[in-house]
């Protein structure tokens, strides 16, 4: 802990240091306070025009910072061999790829919770004009489900940062980029082309559920599930199963992001750098 809590505390300030990191989070901001214009659209549901927008938007930024960080983080370190003097030093390899991988997490986790205060923020000022023009009252002021999408945008943030981190252990930052976003589109639509074409084919049969175990499921981290989830708030808090859902993909995330950390470790140690 004497070594992986300062090299964390490291790789956070050179995320926040980055022209990038900025860039993101006030476009995000900008992004969820514009979405207040576009409710006039909405009829009646803009709320949830609002916070898909927001949810969407967070989980985008996020993604964005993790993949770039990684790359800001490793792949450069590598094109300018500076990770050669942090390895001169009595620093294990699994202690620099957890603390690279803890500093990018923390240096996101931050700029999730400031885009999400201002999603927050927003959803209060769209329920606030409800109930100055009579249309609300002032149950329900806090959106919860908008939480719950926040942390399961968390969620796929930690395992594509992940993913993200595996590949600048051999990959440029434009290459890294098309991965991941090559993974996050095909991960949120495996239970759209798998169940489809699992039926026709013994071979595809058999690869469907190994590309259901290889690759991470987003579909059940977005937040359309979500919202199908809690169609009826009362009897599904009542029913504690927003505890069993939140549990089950939290547990999910977490080891496969272990399984992913622990590749990016084996891989690492493997590799010569010259």
């Amino acid at each position: 802990m004497k070594i992986l809590i300062p090299l964390t505390i490291n790789s956070f300030k050179e995320i926040i240091r980055q022209p990038f990191y900025y860039v993101i989070l006030i476009s995000g901001c900008l992004i969820m306070l514009m979405s207040l214009t576009f409710t006039f659209f909405a009829f009646g549901e803009e709320a949830k025009m609002i916070r898909d927008m927001g949810v969407s938007t967070i989980t985008i930024s996020g993604l964005l910072t993790g993949c770039l960080s990684s790359s800001v983080l490793i792949a450069n370190e590598f094109e300018r061999q500076t990770v050669l003097a942090v390895l001169c030093k009595p620093i294990a390899r699994i202690h620099y790829i957890l603390g690279k991988y803890l500093g990018i997490i923390l240096a996101t986790i931050v700029l999730i919770l400031s885009q999400g205060l201002v999603l927050e923020i927003a959803l209060i000022i769209n329920k606030y004009s409800k109930i100055s023009s009579g249309l609300s009252d002032v149950s329900g002021l806090i959106d919860y489900v908008c939480l719950l999408g926040i942390y399961f945008s968390l969620l796929q943030v930690l395992i594509l940062t992940a993913i993200s981190l595996v590949l600048s252990l051999y990959l440029n930052t434009a290459a890294n980029l098309t991965i991941c976003l090559l993974v996050f589109i095909l991960c949120h639509t495996f239970s759209y082309i798998l169940p489809f074409y699992s039926h026709g084919y013994i071979i595809v049969s058999i690869v469907t559920p190994i590309c259901y175990a290889l690759f991470p499921n987003f579909q059940n981290l977005n937040l359309m599930s979500i919202s199908g989830t809690v169609a009826d708030p009362v009897l599904f808090w009542q029913k504690g199963t927003i505890l069993q859902y939140t549990v089950c993909n939290t547990f999910y995330t977490a080891i496969y992001c272990m399984a992913i950390i622990w590749l990016a470790v084996t891989l690492f140690k493997r590799r010569e750098i010259a």
